[in-house]
């Protein structure tokens, strides 16, 4: 299977502006005793600390338990995210590491692995992955769920906190009960909500003003009640074989599905409603 790019969007990796301390020696930087004893309070084995700060956040780099992490504190004291180098898959839950050894990527060069827990989301690994030239970031959640697949452009997995506004939380507990929020990505006056609901990983979409514009998400090729369609899209282009299909469900109340075609080197994608019945092809870039 060829690579599934995120739909919409990709990971917003930003750099991190550094703010000087006001010592000359940035090593023996310390913050107050509010932000040291939050660092504590969290991670009680923290050991080798060293101090910084990244966009207005204390940053611990520390040792625990033989782990490398990086902690961000708030200026009042509060905690809202760590990252944690993994050194191998084998370090990773076990349904991580099952589900990345079932994919395409699992003979590439493994490049980094980290894990990020943040305030109010779920806890998510990323696996960077290399092969010639190409790289990309496998985005986990905890139970082995692929999130997406983003390439790197950049090789910059700076990581930084964001919180998940409360009319855009509210609007998902209302309208995916139960979901988990794994992820939210601001880009271009565009927010992406990652989303773990009914057992599939979902992306949610809302403009700048925090109006939901649509929902997307991966439908397996052989789902039972994806095969009468998939038949009569085949059926239109003869030679080809579906790749992937994209489920999507809009706030206008539209739905339909985006199916990519292979036929040896040629490739297709075309929209195509609930009955089967193909809408248009897309041209260019999906």
């Amino acid at each position: 299977m060829k690579t599934k790019m995120t739909i919409f969007a990709s990971l917003l990796l930003a750099g991190f502006v550094f703010t000087g301390c006001n010592d000359d020696d940035d090593d023996n930087y310390t913050p107050d005793e509010k932000i040291v004893n939050a660092l504590h309070q969290k991670y009680p084995n923290a050991q080798r600390v060293e101090w910084e700060m990244k966009n207005n956040y204390y940053v611990a780099d520390f040792r625990d338990n033989n782990v490398e992490k990086e902690a961000w504190i708030t200026s009042t004291g509060e905690w809202v995210m760590t990252e944690s180098d993994i050194l191998s898959i084998n370090d990773l839950p076990e349904a991580v590491k099952n589900a990345f050894n079932q994919t395409e990527y699992k003979d590439w060069k493994v490049e980094d692995i980290d894990m990020l827990e943040r305030f109010e989301m779920e806890t998510m690994y990323v696996i960077e992955v290399e092969k010639g030239k190409q790289e990309f970031d496998l985005s986990y959640a905890e139970d082995g769920t692929l999130i997406k697949i983003v390439e790197d452009t950049d090789n910059n997995n700076n990581y930084q906190p964001t919180t998940v506004p409360e009319v855009l939380e509210n609007f998902i507990n209302e309208n995916y009960s139960g979901a988990k929020i794994i992820d939210i990505e601001i880009e271009k006056g565009m927010t992406e909500i990652d989303i773990l609901h009914d057992n599939r990983a979902k992306e949610v979409y809302f403009n700048n003003a925090n109006e939901w514009l649509h929902t997307t998400w991966d439908i397996s090729t052989r789902e039972p009640e994806i095969q009468d369609i998939k038949t009569k899209v085949e059926n239109a282009y003869s030679g080809y074989r579906t790749d992937d299909i994209d489920y999507i469900e809009n706030a206008d109340g539209s739905k339909y599905y985006f199916f990519e075609l292979e036929k040896g080197d040629q490739e297709k994608i075309v929209k195509v409603d609930m009955a089967g019945n193909i809408i248009e092809e897309i041209k260019g870039n999906f």
